[in-house]
Formats: C-alpha cells, sequence, structure tokens
C-alpha cells in the first residue's frame, strides 16, 4: 500500500494564488491614477480612454499565442518571462513623459500580462489530479477579483507617500519577487520534485495521462457549438461591466459624483 500522499502540489495554488493577486493590482493600479497621470501628462479623457484600450487591445491579441508558448516551452520559462516582462513595463508606467508613451508601455504591458492564465491552467494540468483542478481554479479566479477590490486604496495609500511614478515601480517590483521565486521553486514535470513521496507521485503520475496534450483543435465545433457562442456573450457583458469597475469608476466616484454633488 503506498504512502499517504504528501501536499507538495498545493505549492503551486500558493503561487497561482500570489500571481493573480499581483496581475490584478499591476492591472487596476492605473485606474486610481488616472487623475495624476492625466494631469501630469496633459492628458484629455478621450486619450486616456485609448490608454485604457491599449491595454485590452494587447491582451486579446495575445493570449491564444501566449497560451501556446506554454505548451511548447512550459509554464516555468514562459510565466517566469512573461511575469519579468510585464513587471518591467508596469514599473514603465511610472517612466511615461506623454500620450504616446504611455500608450506603448499599457499595450506591451498587456501582452506579458495575456498569457499568465493559460499558463497557469497549463500548470495546473500537470500538478493537480483531475479531482483538485477545478477547485484550484475557484481560488485563483477568486484571488485575482479580491486583487481587483483592495488594489485601489492600495494605489491611494501608496501614492500618498512615494507619487504615482514611484508607486508603479514598486507594483513592477511584486511581479520580479515572484518570478524569481517560481523559477527557483516550480519544475515542468512535477515528478521532478525530491519533496514528494512516493503516494504524491502515484497520484500525480495517474493525472499526467490526462495531461499529455491534445490533437487538432476542432474549431469548426467550437464555432458551431451554441454553449460556446452564449459563454462569449455571457463573458461580454461580464466584462463590460467589470472593466469599467478596473477603470473609470475612480475617477468617476471622485469627480462626477463630487460635482453631482
Amino acid at each position: 500500500m503506498s504512502e499517504r500522499p504528501t501536499r507538495v502540489r498545493y505549492w503551486v495554488i500558493v503561487f497561482a494564488v500570489a500571481l493573480a493577486v499581483v496581475t490584478y493590482v499591476d492591472r487596476v493600479s492605473i485606474s486610481s491614477a488616472t487623475i495624476s497621470i492625466q494631469h501630469d501628462l496633459s492628458l484629455s479623457d478621450v486619450q486616456m480612454g485609448w490608454v485604457f484600450t491599449a491595454f485590452g487591445l494587447a491582451y486579446a491579441m495575445f493570449e491564444m499565442p501566449g497560451g501556446y508558448l506554454g505548451d511548447w516551452m512550459g509554464p516555468r520559462k514562459v510565466l517566469m518571462r512573461i511575469v519579468l516582462w510585464w513587471s518591467l513595463f508596469t514599473a514603465a508606467t511610472g517612466w511615461a513623459w506623454n500620450f504616446k508613451s504611455i500608450v506603448a508601455t499599457r499595450f506591451l504591458f498587456g501582452a506579458g500580462e495575456a498569457g499568465c492564465f493559460p499558463n497557469v491552467t497549463k500548470a495546473f494540468s500537470t500538478w493537480l489530479p483531475q479531482e483538485e483542478k477545478e477547485r484550484a481554479q475557484s481560488i485563483m479566479w477568486l484571488s485575482a477579483r479580491w486583487g481587483g477590490a483592495f488594489t485601489p486604496p492600495l494605489v491611494v495609500w501608496v501614492m500618498t507617500r512615494v507619487g504615482w511614478r514611484h508607486a508603479f515601480e514598486l507594483f513592477g517590483g511584486l511581479g520580479v519577487i515572484w518570478a524569481v521565486l517560481f523559477y527557483r521553486w516550480y519544475q515542468n514535470d512535477p515528478l521532478k520534485n525530491p519533496k514528494l513521496n512516493s503516494g504524491e507521485r502515484e497520484l500525480l503520475q495517474r493525472s499526467a495521462l490526462h495531461a499529455e496534450g491534445h490533437g487538432d483543435v476542432p474549431w469548426d465545433k467550437f464555432l458551431a457549438s451554441r454553449q460556446v457562442w452564449m459563454l462569449c456573450w455571457q463573458y461580454f457583458c461580464l466584462s463590460y461591466g467589470w472593466y469599467f469597475y478596473i477603470t473609470w469608476l475612480p475617477k468617476y466616484l471622485r469627480v462626477g459624483r463630487h460635482d453631482a454633488d
């Protein structure tokens, strides 16, 4: 009879939760700094809207390529590199000097963040047994939303002490710390981790049989599926409201509601 499995595999959830929080701190921080950024860079509301759009456009363009990179190179190298990439451009947001520079910075930032969640999902597929993957995804997505929720007061607190430019540098540093720790701990093949006992190795070996990869993607079936289109519509509606909350809401509360009162 094999040993009772150790719980080394749960560290991949810990790293995923931490990354989800960092992702949304870096993503949402610009909304709380909007008024200061517009003032210092002389940006109109329309121009600031393009700054927000640059991130979303890059995210849409690079999410699937980022996922393919994870399948090809493995999450260890890809996550380390893209987290360092977007952390650099998080910090670089604080170095922007005009409209074009901040649009370019946020576009490059979005290109890096786009590969985050596909690669974390890939890591779950090899590090967790089938029955634990759904719960891990739920925990990760809840953490991302909590990251978006507590970021505005965090950014305001940091900005009042160091200014918005240095605040982005500090937030960029969070990703660098995560990338270094993750790269040192994570292995694409969990069986290479010496801390797994025989019970956990057996558990993950069974899971690996379901994570070997897949054949050609049946795009015709996906595009003809009513369920797929309903999911897309549902997420579009969710994102329509959600992206207002993580972009314009802080300025609306500080300027629009104040003027109304």
